[in-house]
């Protein structure tokens, strides 16, 4: 914003609700506090004796702090009086501190002619560290009156080589009360001529005299306001706001010329008061129009203007999820990046476009390119891990942008993941087997019957995928009396692990019963997991039913003893054999079976 306050003496109250009004502007079709504030006319205190430094009229600092909104403080800028006060004041600048850091080493004066000083601040927009995210702002005061076109141009002049010094693209905004009055006069065509900090006019370099550039006028709102104030009603476009060509290409830190505007000027106002009849600067809002013209009716005999900037982009880069600390040999680990401009903005094109390349390294490929979305969306990039060879995979993706004054301009993402070799189950000791067969018999109505096989991991070490045995199905007729009661079980390395099957003789009549056991295994977690079947063929025979009768002959004689010495030893699992149930096919057996001997 800049406005000529005319050193404080119109009316303060009416003033203070115009700067309100201001921070609520939603021209555009949004409103936010103002960010920058530069004033002209601007009297030093007349006792300062206290301090050093000089310091603007309070009651200026008092209307900025009362018509701010809730939570959002101005700091003043360097502010310096070199004897101005004769000539209306000086020049200062407000600014939110939560959004720019002055660099006072920035700050200098520039003398224009008139006993008249131009200053030149400087502003680092908070969050960027690009040069380019740095903004001069110019506030100056321009000789008035017809007659004196060399001398404004003399001052313009300064201003410009000063702009020049500073380098070509450096982002600059001119602000003041410059007393143009077309734009022929020499002053205006110096701002615009080309060279490091040309000027760029957001409304064009067309004239703006008489009524058909009304919309533009500044100067005066009332036409006999009586006091210190001069009238004459809205006829001339006095004061400017104009970026230089590094603050208005679109790049970076840049204008929006469609949100020029000098406040409350409706356009329909020439020559005239501003509050005559109604004014219609808000759309369709009468009364907030009228109120806000009443105000700057009162408050000066200039009215301020606005002017929007965008910000430059910001870079956020990250895993969508947690990069996984494993990864099986030979599958394919995609890796999510999110990509996003996550600058601050109250609308989304106060942001500049940010532009993003991706490129990997090392262990990791892949490339992308684009315009990356505006949080809280964002853009998707996949990338590929090399899981072909087991061992640490390292790389780094590294999101960057091109964009101007971007913060940060890359953002390097490390990968580091363990490719393992996928687990490898089998159902034998000694060889790599994945389908096995076992068998039991018994009697009916003799509880469980079970046998047992095995599992491992063959050629486990470091490298290798632990085996996780995660579940068995049983198919065949009689599946339901299967199950497998030991076995189940996360994390096999080294080692055998016993699988133990058990069938339920509860009511089985006599003969053969088969099923095969499907036992899903699968690699630990880790990307690119897999799962592996393993299967076992189970048989069981159920006899007659005669306790004892272990050939199924009808009768417990001399060919039971025969078979119970045949299996004479340990009994692993359950085996008709053991009649006592000791774990071991013994005398104690054959005891039991002379016992029963029909």
């Amino acid at each position: 914003m800049h406005w000529n306050v005319v050193g404080g003496c119109g009316n303060m109250a009416a003033l203070q609700q115009a700067l309100a009004a201001m921070h609520a502007d939603d021209k555009p079709g949004w409103a936010q506090p103002m960010d920058i504030m530069t004033f002209n006319e601007v009297d030093e205190i007349s006792s300062n004796s206290s301090t050093s430094s000089d310091q603007p009229f309070a009651a200026l600092t008092n209307a900025i702090n009362a018509s701010a909104p809730a939570g959002v403080t101005y700091t003043l800028a360097r502010y310096t009086n070199q004897s101005e006060n004769g000539v209306g004041g000086a020049q200062a600048m407000y600014y939110r501190s939560d959004r720019f850091t002055e660099i006072v080493s920035g700050h200098k004066d520039i003398a224009t002619g008139a006993s008249r000083y131009t200053d030149r601040w400087l502003l680092q927009l908070n969050g960027y560290s690009d040069a380019k995210a740095r903004i001069y702002v110019y506030g100056s005061h321009l000789k008035a009156s017809t007659g004196f076109e060399n001398d404004r141009n003399t001052g313009m002049t300064a201003i410009r080589n000063d702009a020049n010094a500073l380098g070509a693209g450096t982002p600059i905004v001119y602000t003041g009360d410059y007393n143009l009055y077309n734009n022929t006069e020499p002053a205006y065509v110096t701002l615009m001529a080309a060279g490091n900090g040309q000027g760029v006019d957001p409304y064009g370099t067309g004239n703006w005299v008489g009524s058909a550039g009304a919309i533009k006028h500044t100067q005066a709102p009332a036409q006999s306001p009586g006091g210190c104030l001069v009238g004459g009603g809205l006829d001339d476009r006095f004061d400017f706001i104009v970026p230089s060509i590094g603050a208005a290409d679109g790049n970076g830190f840049s204008m929006l010329a469609s949100t020029m505007r000098a406040v409350g000027n409706d356009g329909a106002h020439y020559n005239t008061d501003i509050n005559a009849g109604n004014n219609a600067y808000f759309p369709g809002q009468l009364q907030r129009s009228n109120d806000l013209a009443d105000a700057l009716w009162l408050a000066a005999d200039h009215i301020p203007q606005l002017l929007e900037f965008q910000v430059p982009a910001k870079l956020s880069a990250q895993f969508t999820t947690t990069l996984p600390a494993k990864a099986i040999r030979g599958t394919s680990v995609p890796l999510s990046v999110q990509i996003q401009n996550v600058a601050p903005y109250v609308h989304a094109s106060g942001v500049d476009d940010l532009t993003y390349a991706v490129s990997c390294t090392g262990g990791v490929s892949g490339t992308a390119a684009g315009t990356a979305a505006l949080a809280p969306a964002m853009t998707s990039v996949s990338v590929s891990l090399n899981t072909a060879t087991a061992g640490t995979v390292t790389g780094t993706v590294t999101v960057s942008s091109s964009s101007e004054a971007v913060e940060p301009p890359s953002v390097a993402l490390p990968v580091s993941v363990s490719v393992i070799r996928p687990s490898n189950p089998s159902l034998d000791a000694t060889a790599d087997v994945d389908s096995a067969s076992l068998s039991m018999s018994g009697s009916p109505d003799t509880g469980s019957l079970t046998v047992d096989g095995l599992i491992r991991n063959v050629g486990y070490d470091a490298s290798q995928s632990k085996l996780d045995v995660d579940s068995v199905t049983f198919s065949g007729a009689s599946a339901s009396r299967f199950s497998m009661t030991q076995g189940i079980g996360a994390g096999l390395t080294t080692g055998n692990r016993t699988l133990r099957f058990a069938f339920n003789t509860a009511g089985a009549t006599p003969g053969t019963y088969a099923t095969t056991a499907t036992i899903r295994t699968s690699d630990e977690t880790a990307a690119g997991e897999q799962a592996r079947n393993v299967t076992v063929a189970i048989s069981v025979e159920i006899g007659g039913g005669i306790f004892g009768d272990l050939d199924e002959s009808g009768s417990v004689d001399a060919g039971d003893i025969a078979s119970l010495l045949i299996r004479f030893g340990s009994c692993a699992g359950s085996c008709p054999e053991d009649l006592d149930g000791s774990g071991e096919v013994d005398s104690g057996d054959i005891a039991v079976l002379l016992l029963l001997f029909t």
